[in-house]
């Protein structure tokens, strides 16, 4: 009896240990393979899925267990978000199999995942709009922004911390294909990129009203993920460009100023995906699809994706390392820690660690999915 109840006391040590650390996740799109460039359906056809991963010993990370969730690799490697407060996930489906067709059809839903107890359990699943991809919480938690691409409008929900609400479509002066989405520290703007469109909107936000600012910046060609730093004063953000395989950039806009303005262009290779800020704010990652997403009979096809590291300094980018990434990458995340960078592959169903030190990438391994990698996110500390 006493020895039972010290394996309880220390599970519980441990669950208590664990729910108070950092949480990175990865989701998983089973029904989207690329094949000669264009995605179809797999066979079999599996069940999507988002997986919570730890720290090895030799240093890679790798999968801890995984659930079944709806998610997809269509929009911005950013349809995966927590709370605030970390006890909740939230993860959007931009598609979804459609086996009487044989085809990939346009999904509207959320998923929302509690966390907060010693096994993730489904607590709601509802209705955004075709196409649902980045998600983004108000600082304060009480309000869910989700960018739909495929329909062209925003969604804004009330969240009681658990559940999600009060549902409205906001509409956009042109559609384009909003993907990006970043909500500023003072929860009273938010950004949201139009990739088909090449524009970016300012969205101002009071209370539960949200309205779209008419004079957008145009910025082209195809923006896509946006990452605030952490004051809110810069966005870095992704030009993804139209799927010419041409070289991509990052540009880092002024969020301070009004209206906000681009004050930096740095090329990156081809279609850059998944991006994220170092915890400590000084750089900044991104790995591209560097034409592994183009028919391999292209000329500008490539078989890896490339991951590329800079310096980041007063709304300054400068490039520092490359290191090769994953087959058809999208998301990227540095560790809580800012020492590794973390990547997903669809097509290699991979997830990639690499060190950083700040001057140097370096390989620690690679372990597998359940399916394609499509969207990467990490707690807040």
């Amino acid at each position: 009896m006493q020895r039972l109840c010290l394996l309880s006391c220390a599970a519980l040590l441990a669950f208590a240990s664990s729910a108070h650390a950092q949480t990175v996740v990865s989701a998983n799109d089973a029904h989207s393979i690329l094949r000669n460039g264009v995605q179809v359906l797999p066979h079999p056809l599996r069940s999507d899925s988002l997986s919570f991963l730890e720290k090895t010993p030799d240093g890679a990370w790798k999968v801890r267990t995984s659930i079944d969730v709806p998610t997809s690799v269509i929009g911005p490697p950013t349809a995966v978000t927590f709370s605030p407060d970390g006890k909740t996930l939230v993860v959007s489906a931009a598609s979804r199999p459609d086996p009487q067709t044989g085809k990939i059809v346009p999904d509207d839903q959320i998923t929302v995942i509690d966390i907060s107890g010693p096994e993730p359990k489904i607590a709601q699943r509802i209705a955004s709009a075709p196409g649902a991809t980045t998600l983004r919480f108000t600082p304060d938690g009480h309000h869910l922004l989700v960018a739909n691409g495929k329909s062209g409008v925003l969604t804004w929900f009330t969240f009681d911390g658990m559940t999600l609400g009060n549902r409205r479509v906001i509409s956009l002066p042109v559609s384009g294909f909003p993907g990006g989405l970043a909500i500023l520290p003072d929860g009273k703007r938010a950004l949201v990129s139009l990739w088909q469109a090449d524009r970016v909107y300012t969205l101002h936000i009071n209370g539960d009203q949200i309205s779209v600012d008419p004079h957008p910046l145009a910025i082209k060609p195809g923006p896509w993920n946006i990452q605030l730093s952490k004051d809110g004063h810069y966005a870095v953000m992704g030009l993804l460009g139209h799927g010419e395989g041409l070289p991509g950039a990052l540009a880092v806009l002024d969020v301070s100023a009004d209206p906000i303005r681009e004050i930096q262009r740095t090329p990156v290779p081809n279609a850059p995906e998944g991006l994220d800020i170092s915890p400590d704010g000084q750089y900044v990652a991104v790995v591209s699809q560097n034409g592994s997403a183009l028919s391999p009979s292209s000329p500008r096809y490539h078989d890896r994706g490339i991951v590329t590291v800079l310096s980041f300094h007063d709304g300054h980018l400068a490039s520092l390392a490359h290191a090769p990434g994953t087959l058809w990458p999208q998301g990227l995340t540095f560790s809580p820690d800012g020492h590794d960078i973390l990547v997903q592959g669809v097509m290699d169903r991979s997830l990639l660690t690499l060190s950083w030190n700040g001057t140097q990438l370096r390989k620690l391994g690679e372990t597998v999915l359940p399916s394609g990698g499509a969207d990467l996110e990490k707690s807040s500390p």
